[in-house]
C-alpha cells in the first residue's frame, strides 16, 4: 500500500514542478536518452528477464521440494495475469490496445500530414498510431493517455509485490551477500531493486518532461488499476495464484 502511494505522488509531485518550477533542460528531457531507448521502450522485456530471474533463483529454488512445483505454477500464473493487464493497456485489445481506443474515443484521429483528400479519407479509418506514422500520417486530437506512466507504475507494483517479504524480514537478503552459496540470490534481489530503482527515475523524469496534466493523471490511474484488480482482488481470492502471505513469505526466503 506504501508503494502504491509512492507511485501516485511521484508523477503528480513531477507535475507540479514542471508547471512551477520551470525545470532545465537535462539528458532525460530528450525521448531519446539511452534509459528511455532500451530500458523503457521494450521495459516489458527487463521486468519478464527480472521477475523470472528472481522466481527460479530465489521462491522455486529455495522452496521445499514438495512445494516447488506450486511456486513455480503460481508465479507463473501471477506473471502471464500481470503480462495479459498490460499488454490489453499499451499493446493489443482484440485489436487497438485500450489507451489507444481512449484516444480515438475522446475525439484523436490519424491526420494526413500532405494536402490529399483520397490520403486523408484513407488515414481517418486509422485506428492505432503505428499504422498511422507508417503511412505518414499524425496521431492528433485526443486524450493521449501517459503509457510510460501505465507501463512504469504497473511493473513497478508487480515486481514489489514479489519482493514484499523483504518488509516483513530484509535479514535474510542481507545475510545472503556474504554467504558465497546464497551469492546468486542476493544479486538476483539487488538485480530486481535496480530495476525498481530506474524505473522509479524515469517515472518522475516522464512527469518533470512528457504529457500534460490530465494524461499524467490517467496513466497513474491505469497504472495502479491492474495492481487493485489482481494484488488486490483476485490474486488473494484464488487459491491456485498462491499470492504468500507475509507469515510464509520470510518463511520461504529463509
Amino acid at each position: 500500500m506504501v508503494f502504491s502511494i509512492l507511485y501516485v505522488m511521484t508523477p503528480l509531485v513531477a507535475v507540479i514542478y514542471a508547471l512551477l518550477g520551470d525545470p532545465p533542460r537535462s539528458y532525460f528531457s530528450s525521448k531519446h536518452n539511452i534509459f528511455n531507448q532500451y530500458f523503457v521502450k521494450i521495459g516489458w522485456f527487463w521486468v519478464t528477464l527480472a521477475y523470472f530471474a528472481y522466481l527460479w533463483i530465489v521462491p522455486f529454488q529455495r522452496s521445499p521440494p514438495a512445494r516447488k512445483r506450486q511456486v513455480l505454477t503460481s508465479g507463473l500464473l501471477r506473471y502471464v495475469f500481470v503480462t495479459a493487464y498490460w499488454y490489453a493497456m499499451t499493446q493489443w485489445l482484440l485489436g487497438p490496445s485500450l489507451i489507444d481506443r481512449v484516444f480515438v474515443w475522446t475525439g484523436g484521429r490519424c491526420m494526413s500530414l500532405l494536402q490529399d483528400v483520397e490520403h486523408a479519407a484513407k488515414l481517418n479509418a486509422v485506428s492505432h498510431p503505428h499504422v498511422c506514422r507508417n503511412l505518414g500520417g499524425r496521431w492528433t486530437g485526443g486524450h493521449d493517455v501517459s503509457g510510460h506512466c501505465v507501463l512504469l507504475i504497473h511493473a513497478s507494483l508487480f515486481l514489489w509485490e514479489e519482493l514484499s517479504w523483504l518488509f516483513y524480514d530484509a535479514r535474510p537478503f542481507l545475510q545472503w551477500k556474504r554467504q558465497t552459496e546464497n551469492r546468486a540470490s542476493y544479486f538476483v534481489v539487488l538485480g530486481n531493486l535496480a530495476l525498481l530503482a530506474l524505473w522509479w527515475w524515469m517515472l518522475l523524469m516522464t512527469g518533470v518532461y512528457f504529457h500534460g496534466r490530465m494524461e499524467i493523471v490517467s496513466g497513474i490511474l491505469f497504472g495502479i488499476l491492474g495492481w487493485v484488480i489482481l494484488y488486490l482482488g483476485l490474486f488473494p481470492r484464488v487459491s491456485f495464484f498462491g499470492l504468500l502471505r507475509p507469515a510464509t513469505r520470510t518463511t520461504m526466503v529463509a
